[in-house]
C-alpha cells in the first residue's frame, strides 16, 4: 500500500546550498562553452581587423571563473526565496503531496 506524504516545509538554508552547488555546476559548463567561443573569436575576425589572441584567452579564463560564481549567487538567492515562498504558501493551501513506498 502506497501512501501520500505532504512536504510541509523546506529549510531555506539547505535549499540555498543545494541550489548554489547546482547552479555553480551549470555555470561552469556555460563558462566552458563561452571560453571556447572567446578563444575562437580572435581567429574569426574576417573584416581585416586584428584582435589580439591574448584578448580571447583572457575572456575565456574570465568566463570560466565568472559564470560559476555568478550563477551560484543567483541560484542561492533564488533557491532560498523559493523555499520561503513555498513555506508561506504551504501554510495556507497545504504542501506538495508525494507518493512514497
Amino acid at each position: 500500500m502506497q501512501t501520500l506524504r505532504t512536504i510541509k516545509k523546506f529549510e531555506p538554508l539547505s535549499v540555498m546550498r543545494i541550489a548554489a552547488i547546482t547552479y555553480a555546476a551549470i555555470g561552469f559548463l556555460e563558462g566552458a562553452m563561452f571560453s571556447v567561443i572567446f578563444s575562437i573569436v580572435p581567429f574569426a575576425a574576417s573584416n581585416g581587423q586584428h584582435v589580439p589572441r591574448l584578448f580571447g584567452f583572457l575572456f575565456g579564463a574570465f568566463s570560466i571563473l565568472f559564470f560559476p560564481v555568478l550563477l551560484a549567487v543567483l541560484g542561492a538567492i533564488g533557491g532560498s526565496l523559493s523555499a520561503v515562498i513555498y513555506n508561506v504558501s504551504a501554510r495556507y493551501v497545504g504542501g506538495i503531496q508525494v507518493e512514497v513506498e
